[in-house]
């Protein structure tokens, strides 16, 4: 069989989820890394694209990049796609075989702790702080990305102010307690939070009126400790 075939096979089996066929091509020796003619993604990007953990674990054990640049154009890290969509394994089994806990392909983009802190997603904060994902790292006031679309921003977004500006409430305390800084800009996000809930724009914004108070109480004290 052909190597083209043979990556063409392999990246089909990773992204329908068939880790016994991922398995057994990889023990007959199939590269992990090869790709078909024409085609710039691989096994592992199409495993975490599809949030296949058990074939993304296989992939890693077998030697793939952890820390690899996924999707059409390799416009975001692996890590950094799982992070926001609740893709708690797939994030560890990255983790577990050493992707860069802040990995991003430019200092413009938000970490992934940032975009699971915008999500409120506190296992997955949690996860990413215990394997050492900075809570005060920013992403650069040009474009932060979200899941739908990127908006335009004059200010760093960092892990707390995507909490607090989405009234995460849970997720802000776990922040302020491992060590992220209460600056100006997180009470910015919280007031431009609570406008939004107030005249009920919660699209980007889900918190109502009262979380907004209560995470707004909880980074004034905190600022008071600071």
């Amino acid at each position: 069989m052909e190597s083209n075939d043979i990556a063409r096979m392999l990246r089909q089996a990773a992204a329908s989820g068939n880790s016994q066929q991922v398995a057994e091509m990889l023990a007959s020796g199939a590269s992990i890394d090869l790709c078909e003619a024409g085609v710039s993604r691989t096994a592992l990007d199409q495993a975490v694209w599809n949030n296949h953990p058990e074939v993304v674990r296989i992939l890693l054990a077998a030697g793939a990049d952890p820390d690899i640049e996924i999707g059409e154009y390799g416009e975001t890290t692996a890590l950094r796609y799982a992070a926001p969509r609740g893709m708690h394994e797939v994030a560890r089994h990255l983790l577990d075989a050493g992707a860069n806990p802040d990995g991003r392909v430019g200092v413009d983009q938000s970490t992934p702790l940032i975009l699971a802190a915008a999500q409120g997603d506190v296992e997955m904060v949690q996860l990413l702080l215990d394997r050492g994902a900075s809570p005060n790292l920013t992403a650069e006031p040009q474009l932060v990305e979200g899941l739908a679309r990127k908006i335009a921003t004059s200010t760093k977004s960092s892990p707390l102010s995507s909490a607090a500006g989405s009234g995460h409430l849970e997720t802000v305390r776990l922040l302020l307690a491992r060590g992220a800084r209460p600056d100006d800009e997180v009470l910015e996000s919280v007031m431009t939070g609570m406008a939004r809930a107030e005249v009920g724009s919660a699209v980007r914004h889900p918190g109502s009126p009262r979380e907004f108070a209560l995470v707004r109480e909880a980074i004034e004290q905190a600022r008071k400790l600071a």
